[in-house]
């Protein structure tokens, strides 16, 4: 298997989308995929990273055709994007070539239909993302991708909470402001820690290396410059507290369990801030320029609250725990497998948005027990508690490589069980509700073998749901619990094939 590692990085844009690259694509080689990347990367640094692990950087290709055209040329099962910048009908382009699209997005930053849209921010299964045709998201902090280097250093050991810079020791503070520092930062960040005046030393990373003006430091400061490497991670994990933009460095800071004070630098990275900060695993500067004295009371309380720190850590580790990227390419291989036929799976929090568009269609809502229309909070509440429960079990199923729909089961009792199905208004009118029901009763009975018959229920004006469940081997039954003899509802009913007695001996 090859992945494509598509991504940029200009003086505008930082190294995020790099390193975010190399993450997955070295949890890809760890799994066994040939790695090759193509992009416009002006940062040597970038470079070296990406020349760790992709055998081949090929330059951008200009447009989605010919992003299609070097895929195919290079033999690629999986382009795994990851720009801002529109690239055209990417998706489409690669399905002509027979290569699945793999896209990170950062909320409405760089989406774009997918086969996995991966949106890897702390929270973000919580927004409601616009349906647009994607068959299969992956969202929150569960596909935060970090570095093999992050992942070792997370699994060493670690300083006990007293150890943050307690003991009357000088803390030793790190600032990093991206890769490539667009807005000239560090200097500005810098000063607001020589403005705490808390005797502690600072440890500015510059890209390139160069000078940091501050002036004079007040007793017990002390300062050094450090350029950007690929070996940062190892600074951050001895550090007491790191002041960051709050890109996609914060991340792997949580992922390793160092304290953070955090700056907005750029639009882009709100959604990033207020999770962390909502959140205790970081302290909040604010936006860069916004309110400097306030930001440098927050520093000092942070700066001189051991405690604080150890709590801001154990919060942010807690979050992050360094898997996604391997999350991320076992995705690939199940979208991969959902191509050709009906394939059902377990229905899980990113699933949210996809389930709330579908169920919220009018055609949907008009045959439903409840004909209103959902709304996102209640709707998040109860796929949460349903995920939880064990006497309810939803599936989603898929087609042919698009979303099909869902089917649910919810336990009557014991033996009995009531199954719903909810086609995509995508996927209606291709004869795919039958072969849908069947996979999903074949998961469900595999999984609950103490079932014995399954229930049906449908408005009595809904002769579409009717055959199908007739057509299933679904029966009428008036002596089934919570009869529906009203004539607004049907009830049919299927005993559950009996499956063969397991041989002990």
């Amino acid at each position: 298997m090859r992945v494509l590692l598509r991504c940029d990085s200009a003086k505008t844009q930082g190294l995020g989308h790099v390193v975010r690259c190399v993450a997955v694509g070295e949890a890809a080689r760890e799994a066994g995929w040939d790695v090759i990347a193509a992009g416009d990367v002006e940062s040597p640094l970038g470079r070296r990273l990406l020349g760790g692990v992709a055998g081949r950087l090929f330059p951008r290709p200009p447009d989605a055709e010919a992003l299609a055209r070097l895929a195919r040329q290079e033999g690629v099962d999986v382009v795994h994007l990851d720009t801002y910048d529109d690239e055209g009908d990417v998706r489409a382009r690669l399905a002509e070539a027979g290569v699945l699209l793999s896209s990170v997005e950062d909320g409405s930053f760089g989406r774009r239909p997918a086969d996995l849209a991966i949106d890897p921010s702390a929270g973000a299964e919580s927004g409601c993302r616009p349906e647009d045709g994607t068959l299969r998201l992956a969202r929150g902090a569960g596909f935060i991708p970090v570095r093999a280097l992050v992942r070792e250093l997370r699994s060493a050991p670690r300083r006990p909470p007293e150890g943050f810079g307690a003991a009357g020791e000088r803390p030793a503070v790190v600032t990093v402001l991206g890769g490539t520092d667009a807005r000239d930062a560090t200097a500005a960040v810098v000063r607001l820690w020589a403005e705490t005046g808390v005797p502690s030393h600072c440890t500015a990373v510059v890209p390139g290396g160069r000078a940091v003006e501050v002036g004079g430091l007040p007793d017990g400061l002390t300062l050094e410059v450090v350029e950007q490497s690929g070996e940062l991670p190892r600074l951050f994990a001895g550090a007491d507290l790191v002041i960051s933009g709050a890109g996609t460095t914060i991340w792997e800071l949580a992922a390793l369990g160092v304290p953070m004070a955090l700056i907005q630098l750029v639009e882009n990275q709100r959604q990033n801030y207020a999770f962390a900060v909502g959140r205790g695993m970081a302290a909040g500067l604010g936006a860069f320029g916004e309110d400097p004295d306030a930001a440098a009371r927050t520093l000092r309380q942070v700066l001189s609250d051991p405690g604080l720190r150890a709590r801001l850590a154990a919060a942010a580790r807690s979050i992050v725990d360094g898997e996604g990227a391997a999350r991320i390419v076992g995705l690939w291989q199940e979208v991969r497998a959902s191509r050709e036929g009906v394939a059902v799976r377990s229905a899980t929090p990113s699933d949210a948005a996809q389930l709330f568009h579908w169920r919220n269609d009018p055609s949907v809502r008009s045959v439903s027990r409840s004909t209103g229309e959902l709304q996102w909070d209640g709707h998040l509440a109860w796929l949460a508690r349903s995920l939880e429960r064990t006497d309810v079990v939803l599936l989603m199923a898929e087609a042919d490589g698009a979303a099909a729909g869902t089917v649910r089961f919810d336990a009557l009792g014991v033996h009995d069980w009531e199954v719903s199905i909810t086609l995509a208004p995508s996927a209606r009118g291709r004869g795919l509700a039958r072969a849908v029901l069947r996979a999903a009763e074949e998961r469900f009975l595999r999984d609950h073998p103490e079932a014995t018959t399954l229930h049906a229920v449908m408005r009595a004006s809904n002769e579409p749901s009717h055959r199908l469940f007739l057509g299933a081997g679904y029966a009428s039954a008036p002596e089934a619990p919570e009869g529906t003899d009203d004539g607004a509802w049907h009830r049919l009913v299927k005993d559950a094939p009996e499956r063969p007695q397991r041989n002990e001996g």
